[in-house]
This record gives structure tokens, C-alpha cells and sequence, in this order.
């Protein structure tokens, strides 16, 4: 927890974990086990105190390091105690950064479980318009596979206080940001859905503030109908 020990700890992971790792490539498994062996403690006690070191300004990037460096073995155990309070983790001012890295780095069973956290129920929508738990939102549609982007897309279009959820999260001044990341991340048929649902609400979202921005963004992202135009005559030319 201290502003400065924390450095010192990160780079302990970082270099012994590089040390290990270099070890195992070049066949020297008994070098590596002994590295590893060597910082194990270190391990032992993020592991043991994951949540709460999460949630520190400054422990949340030791907790960073331990996934982001360390060999698999000694990574996989962090990253189960993660799994195992996710769901405190996503709406931390700290926490949040441990799950978006968890996102980047985690197995197949960690990135579904968040997945199921941001979506059951309408907690979509709750995540989204939350100044932290937003920013795990956009990781999600950012860094995720097809099939988890594609489920909280799904998530997102659904109705939502009688109106499609896009619209609500596009007035709210946190949520129109994860509106806009949608815009940009959006593929195939949900993607022509979400400029469907937004292009049929634009009167409505010109008048709120926030809103606005999205209808630019959409904007953005749509060929205009000049350049839809010029395509199709070029490709009649053949």
C-alpha cells in the first residue's frame, strides 16, 4: 500500500517473472522454478488479499503486474481469486483496472463470467452509467471476442424503461460514451440495428444534451450517401 513500495514490488514481479520465463525457453526448467520459487511469497499474499489490494490506488497495480507478468501457473491463481469477487471489483474506482486487465489476459471461463456479471438481468445499464463499472463496459466491446462483444450488444438493444436501452444510454452524460465505443466496435447485423434503433430516435436525441454527441458519432461511422453513391457507380463500371 505504500506510494513508494509498490514500485518496488512491481518490479520485482516484472523482473523475476521475465527471468523465469527466459529460463523455460531456453530449457532450463529447474532456473525457472527456482525464480518463480523466489517470488512465490509475493504471490502467495496478492493472491490471499486480491479484493482488498484491488480497491487500493496503489495495490490494484501490483495486482496488475502479478497478471500481466508473471508465468502462467502463478498467474492463473491471481486470476481465480479475481474471478471469485468480480463482481465487488467492476464498480471500483480501483477495481475496475484489475478487471479490464483480467480482460485482456484472462481464460475463456473469466472473460464469460464477466460477461454473465454485465449483462444479467438490466445490469447493463446500471454498469454503463456508472463512472467506473462504465469503463470495464468499453474494455468488454473493445478487447472482447465476437460472441461476448456480440453479448453485450445484445444487452444494450434490449427495452429498457419502454424504449430500447441505446436510447436511455445515449442521454445519460457517463453512458453516451459507452454508446459511442458501441458505434465503433458494432459489426454485421447488430451494428445495422444499433444505427437502425439511433437513426429512428434522432429527433428525440438531438434534444438532449448528451445525446448529441452520439448522433456525431454516428455520423462519423455512416457513409454519407455520396460515397454510398460513388461505390455503387463504380462497381456498376464493372
Amino acid at each position: 500500500f505504500d506510494p513508494n513500495g509498490n514500485h518496488v514490488i512491481q518490479r520485482a514481479i516484472q523482473i523475476m517473472s521475465n527471468f523465469a520465463k527466459s529460463a523455460a525457453d531456453h530449457g532450463d526448467i529447474d532456473a525457472a522454478v527456482n525464480l518463480m520459487h523466489q517470488i512465490k511469497f509475493i504471490i502467495d499474499d496478492v493472491a490471499a488479499n486480491v479484493e482488498q489490494l484491488s480497491k487500493h490506488r496503489y495495490g490494484c497495480r501490483v495486482v496488475q503486474r502479478a497478471i500481466e507478468y508473471c508465468p502462467d501457473e502463478q498467474r492463473d491463481e491471481v486470476l481465480m481469486k479475481i474471478l471469485s469477487c468480480h463482481r465487488n471489483l467492476i464498480e471500483d474506482q480501483f477495481g475496475n483496472y484489475v478487471i479490464q486487465q483480467a480482460l485482456t489476459i484472462g481464460s475463456e471461463e473469466i472473460i464469460t463470467a464477466i460477461v454473465e456479471s454485465l449483462t444479467e438481468g438490466d445490469a447493463i445499464f446500471k454498469f454503463s452509467k456508472h463512472k467506473y463499472a462504465s469503463n470495464v463496459v468499453e474494455a468488454m466491446l473493445t478487447s472482447a471476442t465476437a460472441h461476448h462483444k456480440e453479448a453485450i450488444l445484445s444487452a444494450m438493444l434490449k427495452d429498457f424503461e419502454g424504449t430500447c436501452g441505446i436510447v436511455q444510454l445515449a442521454k445519460d452524460p457517463i453512458a453516451n460514451y459507452v454508446v459511442k465505443k458501441a458505434i465503433d466496435c458494432a459489426e454485421g447485423q447488430q451494428r445495422e440495428k444499433l444505427f437502425a434503433v439511433i437513426t429512428s430516435n434522432r429527433q428525440q436525441l438531438s434534444q438532449a444534451p448528451y445525446a448529441k454527441y452520439v448522433l456525431v458519432k454516428l455520423g462519423e461511422r455512416r457513409p454519407s450517401r455520396t460515397s454510398r453513391r460513388n461505390k455503387g457507380q463504380d462497381t456498376a463500371r464493372f
